[in-house]
């Protein structure tokens, strides 16, 4: 079964397709089917228990959502970048 990921920041353009790619480079060679769109954090109710993870470029409070988050901005400024990327594979692996 594809896995939807989310990927949301402020705009939905330029830090979620920074995000992105760094997903792609993660999930590359882990057998993980999956797919990605890009969309503004406004837009992630829509989205909520529908997608099975949401990356996004701001911490939010994850009680409100259904879908595990991981906050995607290790990858744009590169500390704790391995961490996320294990957090991310091991969501996706459930």
């Amino acid at each position: 079964m594809k896995k939807q990921i989310i990927v949301a920041c402020g705009a939905g353009l330029a830090t979620s397709t920074m995000i992105v790619e760094k997903i792609n480079e993660t999930l590359e060679g882990t057998g993980i089917n999956y797919s990605i769109s890009q969309s503004q954090i406004y837009e992630l109710n829509s989205y909520d228990g529908k997608a099975d993870l949401f990356v996004t470029s701001m911490k939010l409070d994850e009680k409100k959502y259904k879908t595990p988050i991981v906050v995607g901005t290790p990858f744009l400024v590169g500390i704790n970048e391995e961490e996320t990327k294990e957090k991310i594979i091991q969501i996706l692996l459930k």
